[in-house]
């Protein structure tokens, strides 16, 4: 598949870490398609996280509680021995390109703001050290005066009288990340399901994207409906998941002010979410995601934690297809276990990053040698192969220097 860039639209580019756990030093350049891999335990699931940190910068005031209360604050997210958790990220619309940087120091056990600049083709929109701040033209009328309360970005203080900062606070919104879908049946027992997945009914709301877990999977299908390409999206449906389906209905709950889900087969009718099989459901999400992009934060990066599960090897290349699209767009970025999904990628040499630690345990990043994959390619289906027969390591070389993408 070839993907074509579209302009005008603010992507996440590039993002940069260190003190993140594993993530001592970390630059990651954002591929249209970025495929994490490797090990358990390397720190895949440290990067989705800190995408989700960089999304939070765009909370403002909230941020800071929001490192406490979801991510577990200092405590948790810094590497040990490490005083500082930095955080950055460069966002380009095709013509110009944003950098932003924060960095977050611990002090009596609790993150406070240290420094922070955000610039725009390398020259400074505003850079701050402590409770120093030195700003452009264009920031400083919006800039606070007198002493900073220093626990706070600045970032999305300048959203109003700033034209960049407030490109740079909604592209960090944008960055919409997703973890395995809540499908959890009832019978598996009080403790062993969330209280809302996506079996369950939904309070009726206008939504333009899927929330984490999928709980509002209903109302996403609903908003799906009413678009103008639902037959589109219909035919995505039975293509992906099962060509015996006729529609994908929305009714009204018996209560009133909710709506559930409900998959309508040609030949066993309709069957209620609470029915449908784990995989049926991860499927409906993921072309929810895929199909359900725009509204208040357009979308910048696209983050899945192994969209595999619950998936029969079958459906992953439509899957990965689908999210290939989705790349047109914006940046995507996966982690997976996956070999199927690894062979169903139509550019592995530029996607495929190969998670490891170095004798640190600290995690690198290597990505394949192109000349040698295609070597490889000639007999394989794909890197998902080569790694179930040991030879992956083979393919990407040993990094030469420090820790980048």
């Amino acid at each position: 598949m070839t993907v074509e860039e579209k302009p005008n639209r603010d992507r996440i580019t590039q993002v940069r870490f260190s003190g993140l756990r594993t993530a001592a030093d970390i630059v990651l350049d954002c591929e249209p398609m970025t495929v994490l891999i490797g090990p358990n335990g390397v720190g895949k699931s440290t990067l989705i996280e800190g995408l989700e940190l960089l999304r939070k910068l765009s909370l403002g005031p909230e941020f800071l509680r929001a490192l406490n209360d979801d991510h577990g604050g200092a405590a948790w997210l810094l590497r040990r021995n490490t005083s500082e958790l930095k955080l950055g990220a460069d966002i380009s619309d095709g013509q110009s390109v944003l950098s932003y940087d924060i960095v977050l120091a611990r002090r009596n056990g609790s993150f406070v703001t240290q420094s922070e600049s955000l610039r725009i083709e390398g020259d400074p929109v505003y850079v701050r050290d402590g409770d120093t701040i030195v700003g452009s033209s264009e920031a400083g009328s919006a800039l606070p005066s007198g002493t900073i309360y220093t626990k706070w970005p600045l970032l999305s203080m300048l959203l109003a009288a700033s034209p960049t900062a407030a490109r740079a606070v909604n592209a960090l919104a944008g960055i919409e990340v997703h973890v395995p879908f809540a499908t959890q049946a009832r019978w598996f027992g009080p403790g062993a399901a969330p209280e809302r997945t996506m079996r369950g009914d939904a309070i009726v709301q206008s939504t333009d994207r899927l929330d984490r877990g999928g709980a509002n999977l209903a109302n996403a299908v609903h908003e799906l409906r009413n678009r103008h390409d639902w037959a589109d999206t219909l035919e995505t449906i039975r293509l992906v998941i099962d060509e015996d389906i006729i529609d994908v209905t929305t009714p009204a709950s018996a209560s009133g002010g909710s709506i559930g889900l409900s998959v309508t087969y040609r030949t066993s009718g309709s069957i209620p979410a609470f029915a449908l099989s784990d995989g049926t459901l991860a499927l409906l999400g993921l072309i929810a995601i895929a199909r359900l992009d725009g509204g208040e934060s357009t979308r910048s990066l696209l983050v899945m934690d192994e969209p595999e599960l619950h998936l029969h090897p079958g459906a992953i290349g439509q899957i990965v297809a689908l999210l290939e699209e989705c790349s047109a767009k914006h940046p995507v970025v996966i982690a997976t276990h996956s070999d199927r999904l690894l062979d169903s990628l139509s550019d592995p040499a530029s996607a495929t990053v190969l998670c490891d630690l170095d004798e640190r345990r600290s995690l690198q990043l290597r990505r394949p040698d192109k000349p040698q994959l295609e070597r490889w390619l000639a007999e394989y289906r794909g890197i998902g192969q080569l790694r179930a027969e040991g030879y992956d390591k083979l393919v990407f070389p040993t990094p030469k220097t420090a820790n980048n993408g």
